[in-house]
Formats: structure tokens, sequence, C-alpha cells
């Protein structure tokens, strides 16, 4: 063999550490071009001035090639002689994805052993180690926790929100309703499971899917010897081995909730700072789209203000890719959700892919019935492999999946985003309950609708229409309230979106259906209308930065101060950490509310009476919070003298226009079907109680007793309402159960307000009545079509008012309105509910 290193002019190869010399020098595949202008910026950029900065984000838009760019950077540490360097994908398709780029450019890497261990080329500095998250943070992680860990040098995130999600999940314990411990929780906590919504307890008993409670502080705290012993005999089940050490140590801080369907138990911080390898890396990189938050990096990693405030961009570029994003029901309000559903989800040929991303399986079955293709989870990469081969004639629906599939050019040319991401850990859909008006949540809701946008244009050249529909992710995306934490990329094109509407709309004519008008503006993009592509650059070009005036990441920083405090047992400093954030970044009473809960639970194992204190002020803020153990009675929901008319008149003037208003009456009243959750549907039905004018309130929710609604009108009139909405919409009788659970409420109504006139009304899709089961007061049913009827009418009433000014309606117009619309006292008690029919033996 010829050795060629005697005949140079030097004894040494230098090996390249500037990253873009690199590439140059890499034995590309044929088909990998230079380097983009932007991976060229960046990278420059990181190794003159980042190379040696601890905490580093890397911002690019969808396409830029953010993984050649992570690529790089760690064979740039490798050939400096830095040490070991990770690249972390949050799934096992992407961790293909991945090794498949790096196969391309020429750039070395290696995977983990056949057993699972960890390979030498990564240990000795020689290659990167390319791996999925949950292999990497787990409690039994390869590179060990605590002290005994093995060193990494630099690790990036690739697709970093992603990754925090599954960092998460390794802190939690989530057992299925079947398992032994849930029986064992659930019995252990009954009695203070009841106190905090007898209602839900009986729901949760009965395997209700959707119904939960937490399990209040207090009691966890007290009875965590009992719960330590429950769990540490399970310890080794695949349940409980990956994070049972976060918790083993830790059970006081932790919290847990419980559902019809599971437990789920996870500590109240999540101590990142136990996976040494990541706390104590030179070099930590996260990479994220330029249309995500990062501010959840402060509290989920522990990065500092600075890193999230100065991510490293390429600010040449301020848009990417071409999204003609459209509402169907602002062009017309018969191009509902049903409608576009059934035009685009059936079987056709087609050139082009057609893709839908739901927020839960649920939501698939109306798809799957039209003939659509719903894969299951560990189908997705084969369903994803299948489009990009050609294969376009099924719509192709993924449930609650808004990252980590990436569709490009044909593979889908028209996405359909169905409904508003749903939260479905227990904790999370805790937190949407009781903060709706809250940073934290409206911006984790925007970057999952955010993350779904971006599934379908991978590239600059890339284009796609995209469908919004469903009155929840129209209200959102449409209101002025939530609208504002979106990124400026996607501010603009939802304002193309609506100017694009109008335009729509004003070229209907008789002769011109809705559903025409749609396939028109579908048309120009898929046929690469000139005057589109022109018209959509224009606009883009105009987009300006968001000027971010929130406050949530210093609020971040000091809850995540207090929670460190707190599990390092500095509960007074804790303490002090969360009554800055009350005292300087709350809004509203439900965010005090919120706030204080987190400070009586710091306080508890200080002062139990001081705890119970600002539990109290806590409850009296925000009444959907943990009702403390002492000091609260019900108080009676009394008519006041003040009229029906005029409380119709406060709510309208809530809105700052006539448009906002109908995307809040729409969005409520799209709640109010059966198959909605039963958080969403009682919510919805306290807000059209509001609407209509009562005083309105959740007495289940909101004092832990008695029925799901409750509205008081004119002269002390009374409604009282029993939801059932996720039943089976075949069900063929109301059973025993259901019928004992309405006589409780019953009672504790006549217990409250004695002789009170009331309406008593069951929501159901049955009228008929189990041999099995009685009514002990009078009670009638309100079923699918009376419930449709009360919709409709609700929304035409709404409807008259946009030929109106408001504060100059008089009291008669507004009458006028209830009764045309048969909506007035007697009209509710006699028209919307029929009588129950008894089964016979």
């Amino acid at each position: 063999m010829v050795d060629f290193k005697k005949r140079l002019n030097k004894l040494a190869i230098d090996k390249k550490t500037n990253p873009t010399e690199i590439y140059d020098s890499l034995d590309r595949r044929s088909i990998a071009g230079p380097l983009r202008p932007a991976q060229n910026k960046i990278l420059e950029e990181w190794f003159e001035s980042h190379v040696n900065q601890k905490d580093l984000i890397v911002k690019l838009h969808t396409g830029e090639g953010k993984t050649l760019i992570g690529l790089l950077i760690l064979q740039s540490h490798i050939n400096s002689g830095q040490g070991s360097c990770l690249y972390v994908c949050p799934n096992k398709y992407l961790v293909q994805q991945a090794q498949k780029d790096a196969k391309k450019f020429g750039i070395s890497y290696c995977t983990f052993e056949q057993d699972g261990s960890i390979p030498n080329d990564f240990i000795d500095g020689k290659k990167i180690l390319i791996a999925h998250v949950q292999k990497v943070f787990n409690g039994k992680t390869v590179f060990g926790i605590g002290n005994d860990y093995i060193p990494v040098s630099s690790i990036i995130l690739d697709d970093s929100h992603a990754c925090i999600d599954s960092i998460k999940d390794s802190f939690t314990i989530n057992l299925d309703k079947n398992h032994s411990i849930y029986k064992q929780i659930i019995e252990l906590f009954k009695d203070s499971l009841i106190e905090q919504g007898q209602g839900t307890f009986l729901e949760i008993e009965n395997g209700d899917y959707n119904s939960f409670l937490p399990i209040p502080y207090w009691s966890w705290i007290e009875k965590s010897d009992e719960i330590l012993n429950i769990l540490s005999e399970s310890r080794e089940e695949t349940e409980l081995a990956f994070a049972w050490p976060f918790i083993k140590d830790n059970i006081k801080n932790c919290q847990a909730f419980i559902s019809g369907k599971n437990i789920e138990i996870a500590p109240i911080h999540i101590p990142i700072e136990k996976f040494t390898f990541f706390d104590k890396a030179k070099q930590r990189i996260l990479m994220s789209a330029t249309t995500q938050d990062d501010s959840f990096f402060i509290k989920g990693l522990g990065f500092n203000i600075e890193s999230v405030k100065n991510p490293l961009t390429n600010p040449e570029q301020i848009w990417s890719g071409e999204k003609m994003l459209l509402m169907p029901s602002l062009i017309d309000e018969t191009l509902d959700q049903n409608t576009i559903v059934n035009a685009l989800a059936k079987p056709k040929k087609k050139t082009y892919g057609v893709v839908a991303l739901v927020s839960s399986f649920a939501k698939t079955e109306l798809y799957y019935n039209l003939g659509s293709l719903v894969p299951k989870s560990e189908q997705i990469g084969a369903v994803v492999d299948h489009l990009k081969k050609g294969n376009y004639e099924q719509t192709v629906v993924f449930a609650n999946r808004y990252d980590g599939i990436d569709l490009p050019d044909e593979s889908c040319r028209i996405l359909i985003v169905d409904g508003k991401p749903f939260f479905h850990s227990l904790s999370d859909r805790y937190e949407e309950a009781n903060r709706i008006n809250s940073d934290s949540i409206n911006i984790k809701v925007a970057q999952k609708i955010e993350q779904g946008l971006g599934r379908s244009v991978r590239g600059e050249k890339d284009y796609c229409i995209i469908f919004l529909i469903g009155s929840d992710l129209v209200k959102f995306i449409k209101s002025s309230r939530t609208n504002k934490y979106f990124s400026s990329q996607t501010k603009k094109q939802l304002e193309i979106g609506l100017e694009i509407a109008e335009m729509a709309v004003e070229e209907l004519s008789d002769k011109n259906e809705p559903m025409d008008a749609m396939k028109s503006l579908m048309k120009q993009l898929l046929q690469r209308d000139e005057g589109w592509k022109e018209f959509y650059k224009e606009e883009m070009n105009k987009i300006t930065p968001n000027h971010n005036n929130s406050t949530i990441y210093e609020t971040f920083v000091l809850e995540r101060k207090a929670a460190v405090s707190n599990y390092a047992g500095d509960y007074e400093k804790a303490c002090e950490s969360i009554q800055k954030i009350i005292d300087n970044y709350c809004n509203d009473d439900s965010e005090r509310g919120w706030y204080l809960q987190i400070l009586a639970r710091y306080k508890y194992l200080d002062s139990k009476v001081d705890s119970n204190a600002l539990q109290k002020s806590a409850f009296l803020k925000n009444n959907e919070l943990l009702k403390p153990k002492e000091g609260i009675n019900y108080k009676k929901l009394e008519y006041i003298n003040e009229n029906r008319i005029q409380r119709i008149l406060q709510y309208l003037r809530n809105y700052p226009n006539y448009q906002d208003l109908m995307l809040n009456i729409e969005g409520v009243l799209g709640d109010l079907e059966f198959g909605t959750s039963a958080e969403k549907f009682e919510s919805a039905f306290k807000e059209l109680g509001l609407m209509l004018g009562f005083l309105s309130e959740r007495p289940d929710k909101e004092f832990k007793k008695g029925p799901d609604n409750l509205w008081c009108g004119v002269s002390n009139q009374y409604f009282i309402f029993e939801c059932k909405s996720e039943v089976n919409i075949d069900r063929q009788e109301i059973n025993k159960h259901e019928a004992g659970q309405m006589n409780t409420h019953c009672a504790w109504f006549e217990g409250q307000y004695g002789q009170s006139t009331v309406k008593r009304i069951l929501i159901i899709p049955t009228k008929n009545l189990s041999y099995h089961g009685d009514f002990t007061h009078e009670v009638e049913i309100m079923r699918r079509n009376t419930l449709k009827n009360l919709r409709q009418n609700v929304k035409s009433f709404f409807k008259e008012f946009s030929k109106y000014e408001i504060q100059s309606m008089t009291d008669d117009t507004i009458q006028e309105f209830l009764n045309t619309h048969k909506l007035d006292i007697e009209s509710l008690k006699t028209l919307y509910s029929e009588k129950y029919y008894k089964k016979q033996k």
C-alpha cells in the first residue's frame, strides 16, 4: 500500500475545526450540494462567537437544514479534540432521518451497540452518537444519573420542544386503571377526592375516561409513607422502573392526578440536573424552529434568559415556504368542519397527498368512515414513507401528532388542521382548565398549532394549502385575545388567509356556491397561479418582528428558582419567589389564585395553618382550584335586582367588535355537541348561561358538590343540568348509576334552595330510563335534536346584533329578539326538553 502521507510536505494532517471547511472536505454524495447561505452564516457565527458558549439556541426556518448544521458543529468539536458528542432526536423515526443525512454528507456517526451499551467510538470522541430522547433521558439511562455518569462534552437536542415533552414524561409514572396501584391509591384517597368533587369522583369510579381530579397536596404529603410503600412493591415493573429513581426520595414533592382511565404521578419540579451528563456538558445546543416560543427552556431545561432572548438566527431570511391558510367557515358558514372533511377525506386519484392532523383518536372516526387511512403510532413511519413514494389516493390522518413528521412537496399539498390541539397529560389538562387566560397555556397551544402548520412546508420553495377547521381552532386563531401568541410569520400568513377569504366572499353570487369559491382558491395555489405567488411574496415581505412585551421569561425564572428551593427543603426561599410572581406578574384573579395555590403547597411543610389560609385565598380567587380543608361554605346563587337584558348587554360589551363576539359564540356552541369532553361541554354550558343573561355556575366543579350546571334567571327561576356529553350517541338507556347521580344533585339543590322553582334537565342522547333506575324528582331529557335546536336559536339570536350599535339598543328590542328566537324563560322551560320513558321489565 502506498503511504501518501510520506509524500506530503508535513508530518501530520491537520484536522479542520471550522465547520464550513469541514463540509468542503467531506466525501459527500453527489446529491449533496454546497452549503446554503443560511447554513454558512449560522456556522460561521457559531465558530467565531459561540464555540465556547455553554447554552445556545439555534433558530431557523423549516427546511433550512438544521440537522446538517448540528452535525457539523459536533464534528467541529470532535476534530478539535473536545470529547464525546451526542445528537438527540425526539423519536426513532427522526433518528433514521438524521442517520440518512449523515451518510449523505459523509459525516461519521455511531449508534448504540446491539446490547444497548454505549459505543467506544463515542466515548473516545471519534464519532457522533445519534440517539432518540427516550433512550437518553430516563431513570435507567446508560449515561447514568447523579454522580455516577458518563461525561458528554457537547449535546444537541434536535426539535427540542418535542424533546422537552419526552424528558418530562421520563419523570412521570402513568398507570392504567387496571393496575393494582391505581386501585390502592384511589381507595387511599377516596375521602379526599370526594371532598374535591363528589360528582366527578362518581364518574371516575364509573370509568369515565375524561373525568379526573387532583389528589390534594396536603393529603398526598400526609400519606407519603403509605404511597411510597405501595409504589416500591412494583418498582421493577416497566411502568415504574424508568421514573422510580427520580421519585423514590422525593415523594412529598410529587403531584398526582387520577381519572377514570389512569393515575399520573410526577415531581412538581423536573430536576433536569439529575441527568449530570446533560447538566455538566460543555456545550448544550437546542435546535428550534423560528415559529416556536423558547421560553419553556428556562423552566424545563434550566437555560438562562439571555440564551433564550438571544438565539443564533439568520436575520436575512424573515420567512420561508408558501402556505395558503384558509378558514372556510369565514368564507361562508355552510363550509363547516363536516363539509370540509366530507369533501377532502374520501379516497380519490390525485397527484399529491392530502393529510389531516386531528387532536385525538376519537376525532379520526369520521375520516375513517369516509375511507381515510388512520395509522397507529407504530405505523407512522411506514405511512409517511408510503406518501413519499407517491401513494396519494387515501387521505392520511394523524391523531395528536403535531411534530416529528416531515411531509415535503407532493407528499402533502393539502393539509387539514382539525380542531384546537388537546392536552393529553392530566397535569397539562389541569393547568389548562385553571389558567384559561394564562400566557403559559396559550403559548403552548399556539406552539402546537404552529408545529402542525410546519409539517407540510419543508423548504423555501415548498407550498401547501392548509385548512383550519373546527370552531375552537378558528376562535383561538382569530380572536384578538389569543392570536398575539403566534410568531410574526404565522400572523402574516393568517392575515393573508383572512384577506383572501374576504376576496372570496366578495366574489360569491347567486350562481357561485361557497364551495366553488374555495375550490377556485385551491386551484390557484395548486396550479401555481403567478398572481397568487406574487401577492403572497409581496405580503410576506411586509413582516415586522414581534415585539414581545410578555413577562413570561421573568415568571419562569422565578418559578424555577422556587421549585429548586422547595426541592432542596428551603421552603421560605421558595415562597419568596412565588410571592414575587403574585406581586409583579399576575394580571387577573385566576392567575393569582393559581400561584397562591403553589405558594400554599410550598408553605404546607412549614406551617399548615398558613397554608390553609393561602389555599382559601386561592380558591376564592379561582374556585376551580383545590377546595381547602376548612373555611369554605357554598354561597347560594340568588337572583339580584339587575334584569336579564342588562346582563346580556354587559356580556356583549366584553367584546371589542361583532366579529370577536361571534367567534366566541361559535366557539362555545361548537363545544355543545355530544362527543365533546365533559370539561369543555360543561364549561361551554356555563358560558351559554352567561350569554343568555343568567347567573351561571358549575357547582360540581367550583364547589365540589351539586349538579354540573346551575342557572338562575328571572324571578328566581332556576335550571339545573346534569351533562352526559361523552356517552355513546347510540346509547339505548339511562342507567341506574346516572339516575342515582341526578337524584343526588336534585337533593343537593333542595337542601340549598328549598322549594325554589326549578327545571331539572338531564342532557343525554336517550330518553329511555332503565327498568332498574328511578328519578326521585321531576326530570326531563335534552337529547341531540333539542340541543341542536337550542344551539341554532342562540346563534340566530346573536346574529341579530350585527346591524345595531350595542350602546343604543333598548330593552324592548333585546326582549323581542329573545322571544323571536324562543329564548324567553317559558320557551327555555318547555321547548328544549322532553319527558323520559321508563322501561318496563
